[in-house]
């Protein structure tokens, strides 16, 4: 699923559930820095304009992806 996290609060309840070690891609340019979810879930300043995309299930394998938001995404989940 793909989200549009507009604050901080809003992308740790994206991250709740998925293990620090997950792996963690983002697209050049974006201005945020990091390797895991541990390390995304430090992020003090988050852009209104980056959207979250999370695996269907969570595997070990699995990699969350960070992009810059377009206009069809989704809203961050109501925590």
């Amino acid at each position: 699923m793909r989200y549009k996290a507009k604050s901080v609060a809003a992308l740790q309840t994206l991250l709740g559930g998925w293990p620090d070690r997950t792996r963690v891609e983002i697209d050049p340019g974006i201005g945020v820095s990091a390797r895991t979810v541990g390390e995304l879930r430090k992020v003090t300043a988050w852009p209104e304009n980056l959207a979250i995309t999370t695996p269907a299930e969570h595997r070990p394998e699995s990699t969350i992806k960070v992009s810059k938001a377009s206009v069809a995404t989704r809203v961050s989940p109501k925590s």
